[in-house]
């Protein structure tokens, strides 16, 4: 079985992909730790500049080939060359440069395999931004999770995880809806709403609610 939930930065994927496959008893694959990995990579092993990255040499596939997705206790965690990545991944120094490199052809094709591979041998909830509609199109279950910006600036601004010092929430606000605007009209794999997906905003919800509407789905 696969469920697919795609949608904004901010929106709770993660959180409710996690919850979702912890009810169920399946795998959550979070797609995104797979771009901030090739970022990590591609910036501090490749000095490669996420404004301008160039096209990719098999030297530099070579590199990004050792990227690796495992699960630990259900809990993903993503390796480079046998060096763990996880924690790393979490830097809100990542948020921009993992948003320009996946829009890249090259690099969303050199992680297709590791997606592809993981469905094949688990029962996963996979979130991202082009999973119901790009990596995972026949998937059993669509989502399209969204919420209003200025929640969604909240969400990330007091999101322990990501480390962010600066809370100005009117500056974190506008790099949001620039991020939102260069998902939506990047060339390659653009956020939409994918066909046939069940479509749920949370800017009222609590996450209890998030996650019940999408077990009603599922259990329909």
């Amino acid at each position: 079985m696969i469920i697919t939930i795609d949608g904004p930065v901010g929106s709770g994927k993660s959180s409710v992909a996690k919850e979702i496959a912890k009810r169920l008893k399946i795998h959550y694959l979070n797609t995104g730790f797979l771009y901030r990995a090739a970022a990590y990579v591609l910036i501090n092993k490749l000095n490669k500049d996420p404004e301008n990255i160039g096209v990719l040499s098999e030297s530099d596939f070579s590199l990004l080939d050792k990227i690796s997705y495992e699960f630990i206790d259900n809990e993903p965690a993503i390796y480079f060359d046998g060096q763990a990545l996880t924690d790393d991944l979490f830097d809100s120094n990542l948020d921009k440069p993992s948003s320009i490199f996946s829009a890249n052809k090259q690099v969303r094709e050199s992680l297709l395999p590791i997606q592809k591979i993981i469905s094949e041998k688990y029962d996963i909830v996979a979130e991202g931004r082009d999973c119901g509609s790009v990596v995972f199109p026949n998937a059993d279950y669509k989502f399209f999770l969204t919420a209003r910006v200025d929640v969604r600036a909240k969400r990330v601004a007091f999101d322990e995880k990501r480390n962010i010092e600066d809370k100005d929430l009117e500056k974190i606000k506008k790099e949001i809806e620039k991020r939102d605007e260069r998902d939506k009209t990047r060339d390659v794999s653009p956020l939409v709403v994918p066909d046939n997906a069940f479509i749920i905003d949370n800017s009222n919800l609590t996450f209890e609610e998030t996650v019940q509407d999408f077990l009603r789905q599922i259990q329909k």
